[in-house]
């Protein structure tokens, strides 16, 4: 998967979507994608092998199980990912969980 394959499956998936953060205020549920540490193979001070790790956060404020089976079974069908506990956000009075995976 690259990026803007991962922007399509979350458009055609129903969500808002942003890599990296939205321009304008966007009420949750959305999706938002940022690029972690990188973890690439390199030898002979050359990229041999490029591994680009994800952080994608979805925000929402009710909890709705067949969003997140979206998000796991549709979006993320072909990777393996791991995923936070969910975390209420105080402040915004918001949820939040963040799935990990490379692409």
């Amino acid at each position: 998967m690259t990026l803007e394959e991962l922007k399509r499956r979350c458009e055609n998936a129903g969500f808002k979507y942003s890599y990296g953060g939205f321009e304008k205020a966007t009420e949750p549920p959305h999706l938002v994608a940022i690029t972690t540490d990188t973890d690439n193979f390199i030898a002979d001070n050359k990229v041999y092998y490029k591994k680009t790790p994800i952080k994608l956060d979805y925000t929402y404020i009710y909890k709705d199980l067949e969003e997140q089976n979206k998000i796991e079974d549709i979006i993320l069908s072909d990777v393996a990912w791991n995923k936070t506990e969910e975390t209420y956000l105080q402040d915004e009075k918001i949820w939040q969980v963040s799935y990990f995976f490379e692409i």
